[in-house]
């Protein structure tokens, strides 16, 4: 019998899947650490993702090498790192959403000249 014909074959292949997506399922104690924090974190850490997800783009884009990564923490930023020179700054996401919209009228002109 065939896989696709819906016979046992196909019940235990479902089976099979299911068992492997519960492996990635959060514990108790992850999912608690998420419920925990407050929304509006949450949320701002969302947005400080896709902020940082965006600044990798147009470093990318640009061959610049660069780092981006969001720091925890009472208020969280955006870390950017230079790795050439090692020269470092700290971006609110106001301030990433403006160095952004620098990128992108200047077609990239600045974007080293953070530091």
């Amino acid at each position: 019998m065939k896989i696709g014909a819906g016979g046992l074959q196909a019940i235990i292949a479902q089976d099979a899947a299911r068992g492997l997506e519960a492996g990635k399922v959060k514990t108790p104690a992850e999912a608690a650490l998420l419920q925990s924090e407050d929304p509006v974190l949450r949320r701002q850490l969302y947005d400080l993702n896709k902020a940082v997800e965006r600044m990798r783009k147009a470093a990318q884009a640009f061959n610049r090498p660069m780092d981006f990564g969001v720091k925890r923490g009472e208020k969280p930023r955006i870390n950017a790192r230079d790795r050439r020179t090692g020269a470092e700054r700290e971006f609110t996401l106001e301030e990433a959403e403006a160095w952004l919209e620098e990128i992108e009228n200047g077609r990239g002109k600045n974007l080293n000249g953070y530091a």
